[in-house]
C-alpha cells in the first residue's frame, strides 16, 4: 500500500474526526448555557483534554466552568465537583490564570442567567 495515500487518508479523517468533535462540543455547550447541570460538567470536561483531547481545548475556561458548577445553586452539585475544582484548578493552574477563570466564571454566571430569563 502506498504510505502516503495512507498518511493523506489518515489526515482527512483526523480533520472531519476535529470538525465532527467541534460541533458535538458547540451543541453540548448551548445546553451548558440554558443551565444544564450534566451538560456544564461534560464541557468542563471536555475543555480540559477528557475528551480524548478533542478540541477545543481550554483549561481556563474549563475551570471557569468549574466554577460556575459550584456557583450555580444546582441542587445536583456534590463531592466530585469540589474535587473538580481543586484538581482543575487549584492544582493546575497559576494565580493570574485562576484569576482569569473566576473572573470569566462570572461573565458565564451572567450569560445563563440571560438565557434562562428567555
Amino acid at each position: 500500500m502506498n504510505h502516503r495515500l495512507l498518511f493523506l487518508g489518515l489526515m482527512f479523517f483526523s480533520t472531519v474526526a476535529a470538525a465532527s468533535s467541534i460541533q458535538e462540543y458547540e451543541l453540548l455547550e448551548k445546553k451548558a448555557m440554558a443551565g444544564d447541570y450534566q451538560a456544564q460538567r461534560n464541557v468542563a470536561y471536555w475543555l480540559t483534554g477528557g475528551y480524548n483531547n478533542a478540541p477545543p481545548l481550554n483549561p481556563i475556561l474549563g475551570c471557569a466552568w468549574r466554577l460556575v458548577i459550584l456557583k450555580s445553586g444546582s441542587p445536583s452539585v456534590d463531592s466530585s465537583d469540589i474535587s473538580n475544582k481543586q484538581l482543575y484548578c487549584d492544582k493546575r493552574l497559576d494565580a493570574d490564570s485562576s484569576q482569569a477563570a473566576e473572573i470569566q466564571a462570572a461573565t458565564l454566571l451572567k450569560q445563563i442567567k440571560k438565557t434562562a430569563k428567555r
